[in-house]
Parts: structure tokens; sequence; C-alpha cells
């Protein structure tokens, strides 16, 4: 079992088994050793902030999960013959703190995004990139920038499908006999790649919606590269992007939305199978599908009662706009304009701008329209609260052969599942948890990380549960089950107090 530390948290017998630098800026000759002596401690405090031990290759002291918590699931539960170790080794307890740890240099990542050194950047002695599990590509320069730039360098590493065999996950959460992108990697070490390139997206998204809003051609191009990485993200492992879309936010709606909906359209059309360029191709129209708001009056925008025919008739024209400040630049994709432009289409003819119907909307346009009401409806709006994914989902199975395709919709749901990563959860034992990660193959259990007691009072460490293997609820003949999806915000929990936001 491989757990994440806090480099002042090392103690001594300790297996180190990936640092959060190259190994070969470091003194350390072997790519991973046991801790012996008070020098490797000390050097290895100065050197990193973020650790990989495994727990298995440490001496015996430190070879077992961590001791249960008050509201870790008994072991001895007559409700499940799986031992409780197994359960930890398929949800490892230690996901919390991988969180803490990114969030502590979360303020980092502006400047790490901007190429500008944060506070803790050292100076690598070797031109060379170390890899997650050790190794080295000589072939690119040292990245400049702590943690984040360490991060990014896995990233690309990661893009290039380089991680080392004892690296890949041993059972995938997903089949993998049909699908062109099987899951291959365990979500913590995505959500670590994922990070960084969201930090990116999200200053992308801010530079074209201020540039639009200035009246300035937006500059797209840092926005493609960065769609790009999301693209390789998403194909590797979807719900960690799906996690910090969700989960970290701006405070303006459109930015959160642009996000969204880029992330939404690779995570559906990575379901269906598309290549690589259509998929980078959705989730860049994505980012872009609101782009012409920003031409309307703010005051329409934050109106919070019913539109007028004309104010309504002034709102569609948002479309029109969006496809004129994208066609200015010479470099865009026809294809992607056209997502765009018809994106409020529906088949029954009730949609704008041009009152399309039935197959002259085409797959990619419905899946924009399918992909923008749903990150509509689970977002808060300033006239409307955000329902819970569940909800969503249900008032777009009711819109089955009406406004879109029965067959995408129901693709839709299948790709999102009844619990996507990210969502509330309230569980039978009473507690509140958040969705970590689906199970592809049995959707009504997925690994959920708990949030609050029973008596709604906070977890100050919250556990992992994966519901897969059917963890016993103390005290109780049973096994822990999802009672129904919860809104964003439910019970008053703040995302920041307990992971990115």
């Amino acid at each position: 079992m491989k757990e994440f530390l806090a480099a002042s948290d090392l103690e001594l017998g300790m297996f180190v088994a990936e640092l959060d630098r190259p190994w070969l800026e470091t003194p350390f000759l072997m790519q991973g050793f046991l801790i012996e002596s008070e020098q490797q401690l000390a050097q290895l405090r100065g050197l990193c902030r973020i650790v990989l031990i495994d727990r298995e290759r440490s001496e015996s002291r430190h070879m077992r999960a961590p001791a249960a918590t008050p509201r870790d699931p008994a072991p001895t539960s007559v409700a499940s013959e799986r031992p409780l170790t197994m359960v930890r080794q398929s949800a490892p307890t230690d996901f919390f703190q991988l969180l803490k740890l990114l969030k502590a240099y979360d303020s980092e990542a502006p400047a790490a995004a901007r190429g500008e050194a944060p506070v803790f950047a050292w100076s690598p002695s070797r031109t060379a990139v170390g890899g997650f599990g050790g190794g080295a590509d000589e072939s690119e320069p040292a990245e400049r920038g702590g943690v984040w730039g360490w991060l990014r360098a896995r990233a690309r590493r990661l893009r290039r499908r380089e991680a080392p065999a004892d690296q890949v996950s041993d059972e995938s959460d997903e089949p993998t006999t049909d699908h062109p992108y099987p899951i291959d990697v365990p979500l913590e070490q995505e959500l670590l790649a994922a990070a960084p390139i969201h930090a990116e997206a999200m200053l992308a998204v801010k530079d074209i919606l201020r540039d639009v809003e200035r009246q300035a051609p937006p500059d797209l191009g840092r926005a493609r590269e960065v769609v790009q990485d999301m693209m390789h993200s998403v194909t590797r492992h979807p719900d960690a992007l799906l996690w910090l879309t969700r989960l970290k936010r701006t405070d303006r709606y459109t930015y959160d939305h642009a996000l969204d909906c880029s992330t939404y359209m690779m995570v559906f059309a990575r379901h269906l199978g598309l290549p690589q360029d259509r998929i980078a191709m959705l989730g860049m129209a994505g980012m872009l599908l609101d782009i012409g708001k920003l031409t309307l009056s703010a005051r329409l925008l934050a109106k919070t009662t019913a539109l007028t025919p004309l104010e309504y008739d002034l709102f569609k024209t948002h479309v029109e706009s969006a496809m004129k400040i994208l066609r200015a630049d010479a470099s865009i994709d026809p294809a992607l304009v056209e997502v765009v432009a018809l994106h409020h289409e529906r088949i029954d003819g009730s949609g704008y701008p041009r009152g399309l119907s039935g197959e002259a909307i085409g797959v990619f346009g419905e899946m924009a329209g399918i992909v923008d009401s749903f990150c509509a409806m689970t977002r808060h709006r300033s006239w409307r609260p955000a329902v819970s994914s569940q909800q969503g989902l249900e008032a777009l199975i009711g819109l089955r052969d009406e406004r879109f395709s029965a067959g995408l919709i129901d693709q839709f749901v299948q790709c999102i599942g009844i619990y996507p990563a990210g969502t509330l959860v309230e569980l039978n034992s009473g507690e509140v948890a958040v969705v970590v990660a689906q199970n592809r193959i049995r959707r009504l259990k997925p690994r959920v990380m708990v949030l609050l007691a029973s008596d709604r009072t906070p977890n100050a460490n919250p556990h992992t549960l994966d519901l897969l293997y059917d963890p016993a609820v103390p005290g109780r003949e049973e096994t822990y089950r999802i009672v129904r999806s919860l809104p964003e915000r439910a019970f008053g929990i703040d995302p920041a107090q307990f992971y990115l936001a």
C-alpha cells in the first residue's frame, strides 16, 4: 500500500518510493530506498515537501495500514466477509491527506502556470526530469517551480503513456475489452497530474473571457494547449478532472460553466470512443459555448425574474456573437464553430438560432446541448439554485425524444452515472459523503469520502469508503449504501473546508 506523506511526517524505517522532484537532482543513489539514518531524514525534509512511501516495503511497524479511525467500518461485522484491510487497499485512507497536500500548494498554481517561480522553488543541478516511480528523461529540461512544476512534468510523462508498470492499477474499474481508453492509472496518480492542468485551464478561460469583455480578439492558442492536456487526462482517468471541475470554482458562473462544459464534453466524447482529435475539439467547443454572452449587458445576465419576449430575443443573439468572435480567428476549426452554433438547437425545432430539427442538428451539436443543459442545472444561478446531479439527469431523461435524441441521452446517463465524481450523497448511516470515483461496473457502489458524521458534524479528517466492497455500518448488521444524492452545499457544506475549492 502506497501513501502520500508530507516530508515532515517521515520516520526511520519507511520505504521511500517516490519524491516530489527528479531523483537525479538528489543525493540518493537508489530510486526507492529505506530510511535508515537521521541524515537521510534531514536530507529528505530539506529537499522535498511531498513523498510517496510504500508500507509493504517498509520495516515491520510501518507495514500495516494506519490505525482505524472511530468512524471507520467495523471489520468484525457479519454483514461483510471481506477484511477491513482489503477495503482500505481498494480505498486508500490517505486520499484526504493527498487533497490537503494539493490544497497547500494550490496558492502557488497561478504563479506556476504563468512560469513564475513560487516561494519554494529550487534550482536543479542536473538536466533531467524524474518520472513517478523513478527513471529520468534527459531529453527535457528540468522543471523549475517546486511541486507544481513536478506535477506538470509528470502530466507530460503520463501524456506520453510512460507510467512505470508498478504504478499501473492491478484492477481497472472499467471493462477493458472494447473501450479504446481503458482506465489504467489510479485516481490519486491522475489527480496529481490533473491538478496543474486544471489550474492552467482556469487561467486560460479567464484570459479568453476577459479579452472578449474588453472587445479584444481572444488568444485561443494557450487554450488549445491546455485542452490537449485536459484531453489526455480525461482519456487516462475521467474522474480526476471531474473532481477538480466540480469542486473548484471561481467567483463567476461564466468561468465555471466554461470549464464544466469543456470537461463534460470530453468525458462524454471519451465514453463514446471518439478519436482524440475529436475529443479535444469538443472540449475546446465546450469551453467556448457561451463566449458570446459576454457581449450582452450585465443587467440582462444577472436578471432574476423571467425575461420578457424582447429580452429573450436579445439573449438569443449570444450564439451569433460567439460565431462572429470565433470566425475572426483564422486558425479556428470550422467544426468547432458549428458545434457552438448548434448547442441551443433542439430536435423538435424549438431551439435557436435557426430552429433546426431532427438529424439536421447532428451528434456533436446535440452533445453540446445536453452537456450545456446539465452543467447549467447543476450550478447555482442568480435566478435558480443548483439541483443535484441525479435530479439533473432525471430532467434530461424527461426530454428523451422531445428535445434530445433518446440514444444520446441514454449514453450520457451511462457516461456520467447516477453519482458522478464530486457529487454529495447521503448514506444510510445518516452520514454525508462526496463521491471520489465511480465504479463503472457497479454504478450504485462508488468510492466516497465521508464529510459529515450522522449527527451532521464535520469530520476533521474524512475517511474513504469503497462501497464496492460492502463495508459495514458500525453497530449495525448492514452495509453502507447511498440513500440519495444531494445538491452542492447541502447541509451548509463548504467545499473549501474539506477539499480543493
